[in-house]
C-alpha cells in the first residue's frame, strides 16, 4: 500500500494549523508520518512538508509555532492588487489557466515587495534542515513569465530553500523567486492543494486550511483520486478554527492560535 500526504496552502496560519493537526493525529494514535511514500506541498504546505521530513519531531515543530521567536515578516498587503490577482482563481472556480497565471506573474513582478534575499532568510529560518529529504517530496510553483505550473523534487537540482521560497511566494505580497534565471511564484495559484500529484497512491490524506472552503476544482481532483481507486481522507479548518485564525492568513501573530486549533482538530479527528 502506497501512502501520500497532500499539504495545501494557507499562509503562516496554515503552516501552524497543519503542524498542529499532524501532532494531534499522532496523539490520537494516527501517525501519518509512518510508512509515508510521498508528500505533496503547496505554498504553506511546502514549508510543512520540508519540516516534517527533516527528521525533527512533531512536538518540536509544534512548539516552534507557539514561539514568538519566529523570524516571520508581517507584510504590507495591497488589498486592491491582491484582490485583482486572486479574482483569477474565482473566475476559474478555484483554478487558473496558463494565460491567467501569466497575467498574475506580470502583476507579481511589478509589485513592490521586500527583496528576495530578505524573504529567503525567512525561509532559511523556517527550515531546520537545508537538505532534501529521503522521502519523495513534491513542491509546486509557477513560472511568472510563462504561467507554466512546475514541480520541484530532489531530482530538480535546486536548493530546497529556493523550492520552498518559490512555492510560498504569494503574488504581490512576496517577491518572485529567481531559479536558474527564471522567476517563480506560489503554486497555490493553480489550485490550493494540487492533489492530482498524488494520483496512483492507495491512501491519500489531505490537510487543507481553506478558510474560504473547498473550491470546486480541488473537490473535483479529490473525486478523481477516489474514482481512480485511492482512499482519500481530508481535514479542513472547521468553523471554530477559521474564526480564531481570522481573515489574514499571513499574520504571524495568529500562528499560536492556529496551531492550537489544528492540535484540537487532529486530536478529535475520526479516521
Amino acid at each position: 500500500m502506497k501512502n501520500a500526504l497532500v499539504l495545501a496552502g494557507g499562509g503562516v496560519t496554515g503552516i501552524a494549523w497543519e503542524t498542529g493537526v499532524l501532532l494531534g493525529l499522532r496523539n490520537n494514535g494516527i501517525d501519518l508520518l509512518k510508512d509515508l511514500d510521498l508528500v505533496v506541498g503547496t505554498s504553506a504546505g511546502s514549508t510543512v512538508g520540508a519540516q516534517i521530513l527533516s527528521g525533527t519531531d512533531l512536538t518540536t515543530l509544534y512548539d516552534l509555532q507557539l514561539s514568538d521567536n519566529h523570524g516571520e515578516i508581517n507584510p504590507h498587503i495591497d488589498v486592491e492588487l491582491m484582490t485583482k490577482i486572486f479574482s483569477e482563481l474565482l473566475v476559474g472556480g478555484g483554478t487558473t489557466t496558463d494565460e491567467q497565471r501569466k497575467v498574475i506573474g506580470e502583476l507579481s513582478l511589478q509589485a513592490p515587495t521586500v527583496d528576495e534575499a530578505t524573504r529567503r532568510a525567512v525561509i532559511e529560518k523556517r527550515l531546520l534542515s537545508h537538505e532534501w529529504p529521503a522521502t519523495p517530496l513534491i513542491l509546486t510553483s509557477i513560472n511568472a513569465a510563462t504561467g507554466e505550473f512546475v514541480t520541484w523534487t530532489k531530482e530538480s537540482g535546486i536548493s530546497i530553500i529556493d523550492a520552498v521560497a518559490s512555492s510560498c511566494a504569494v503574488p504581490s505580497v512576496w517577491p518572485c523567486v529567481t531559479i536558474n534565471g527564471e522567476r517563480y511564484y506560489d503554486g497555490g495559484l493553480r489550485n490550493s492543494a494540487n492533489a492530482v500529484l498524488a494520483t496512483g497512491y492507495d491512501n491519500v490524506t489531505v490537510l487543507a486550511p481553506l478558510t474560504a472552503g473547498m473550491g470546486p476544482i480541488v473537490t473535483a481532483e479529490l473525486n478523481a483520486l477516489q474514482k481512480s481507486g485511492s482512499h482519500v481522507r481530508i481535514i479542513t479548518a472547521d468553523a471554530e478554527a477559521v474564526e480564531a485564525m481570522g481573515p489574514n492568513s499571513l499574520d504571524p501573530r495568529k500562528r499560536k492560535v492556529a496551531a492550537e486549533h489544528g492540535l484540537r482538530q487532529g486530536s478529535t479527528a475520526d479516521f
